[in-house]
């Protein structure tokens, strides 16, 4: 019997571009212990899960990670291609805590297919965060009407406050991310959001008693339903994308083309001194659209028995969830009057909670982003913080959809897309 050889190194796969300013990638080693050692591995048939991080805890170019994969394909599970697969194609940011590593992220695996914007970036299928801080503000808004308007014809409503003087109001929320590590490379974003159901959801489900503490449109996030052989929960209301500012084209087109997200240029900076955190939102053309300033609680569950109340008050059943716990979001989204596009929001962390004092959210009406929120009145409730967000898209119309921004995906480098560009 011969001894066992390596694979030859195969050329199928068609990596991305070289990125402006660098020189072209080539399939040349320069860690050769990283090939000794999946040679190595590869000789009991199977390089596993722990072998792949094993593998880049190991000094390495993103070259040598592409020769792995097109070398030792055959011999990877799953989980291990998905992790080499993400190094080869966005490799971990300097001076970022790795997060990659966590279970959300094997239950979800990067496959290796890529999707083409329209300009010609090549980006992984996946749509996944792994660090990065995020502000979620939780509010109501006094302008029904305008939220109903922002809404009509989608097939969806605003959920609804009712509040003990008779008054209604709508549930909204306005998120800002500095996300440092993602399937798309670093970038900011910010979300404007409305909580809602389908227009035929019965009155009784398409509104909640509010609590005179104020923390009733945090509500919005934890009114679902949990499955203890899954460890699932999956909110009830949708989550409706109305606009969006991302720091970079691709994440723009991306969720353009892929997800009917109404994005558009803008810059979000992050200040982080102690316990103050600070998000200055701007537009493309740099007006103002929201500044965040906020001092972080001290005690995580400080903020529970107001969200206990206000919970009761609802009718809402309350109480902790399973360390581990998978947080489903289903979210909505259009871009103007287009047909309205449907994925989810997987998570595995929730925000710490804590009431809003005057001063904390300023939005400005000189931006069309400021303009909205102040002309729907909306009303900054509840803060919540993440110091690490992470999770991921799933249920992304693919190429058989006829959702707008259809996407045709191959194997790995082998995209053509012709998305409508709104």
């Amino acid at each position: 019997m011969t001894d066992w050889q390596p694979p030859p190194l195969r050329s199928k796969t068609s990596w991305p571009a070289p990125r402006e300013g660098t020189s072209g990638l080539r399939r040349t080693v320069h860690n050769a212990g990283v090939i000794q050692e999946a040679t190595r591995l590869a000789k009991n048939g199977e390089i596993g899960n722990s072998d792949a991080i094993a593998l880049l805890q190991m000094p390495h170019g993103q070259d040598d990670i592409k020769v792995l994969l097109d070398r030792f394909g055959q011999y990877l599970t799953r989980e291990a291609k998905s992790k080499l697969t993400l190094a080869a194609f966005v490799p971990r940011p300097d001076h970022v805590d790795n997060r990659r590593y966590e279970p959300i992220f094997d239950r979800y695996p990067i496959t290796g297919k890529t999707y083409t914007t329209a300009s010609g970036t090549v980006v992984l299928n996946e749509v996944q965060y792994y660090n990065g801080e995020m502000v979620q503000v939780f509010g109501d808004c006094s302008n029904v009407a305008h939220v109903r308007d922002a809404l009509g014809g989608s097939g969806y409503k605003p959920l609804i406050l009712r509040h003990g003087d008779g008054r209604e109001t709508a549930i909204a929320q306005f998120w800002a991310h500095n996300l440092s590590d993602t399937s798309l490379r670093p970038y900011n974003a910010m979300f404007i959001i409305v909580a809602a159901v389908r227009n035929e959801t019965p009155v009784s489900q398409a509104s909640l008693k509010a609590d005179e503490n104020g923390a009733s449109s945090a509500l919005s996030a934890l009114q679902g339903s949990f499955n203890p052989a899954t460890a699932t929960y999956e909110n009830s209301a949708r989550l409706f994308y109305v606009r969006l500012l991302d720091s970079t084209r691709v994440a723009i087109e991306v969720g353009r083309e892929r997800m009917g997200t109404d994005k558009r240029p803008g810059t979000i900076d992050l200040t982080h001194t102690g316990q103050r955190v600070g998000f200055s939102v701007k537009d493309g053309v740099g007006h103002l659209v929201a500044k965040i300033d906020v001092v972080l609680a001290e005690d995580a569950n400080g903020y529970r028995p107001q969200v206990e109340k206000a919970a009761a008050t609802a009718g809402i059943p309350f109480g902790e969830f399973p360390p581990g716990t998978e947080f489903v979001y289903p979210c909505v989204a259009r871009i103007g009057n287009a047909p309205v596009v449907s994925w989810q929001w997987r998570t595995d962390v929730q925000p710490r909670l804590q009431a809003v004092v005057p001063d904390t959210v300023r939005f400005d009406a000189s931006s069309e982003e400021g303009a909205m929120l102040i002309a729907w009145g909306f009303r900054p409730q509840v803060l919540g913080y993440i110091p690490s967000v992470r999770g991921v898209v799933t249920g992304v119309p693919d190429a058989s959809s006829s959702s707008p921004g259809r996407v045709y995906i191959k194997d790995a480098g082998t995209v053509s897309v012709l998305p409508s560009r709104r």
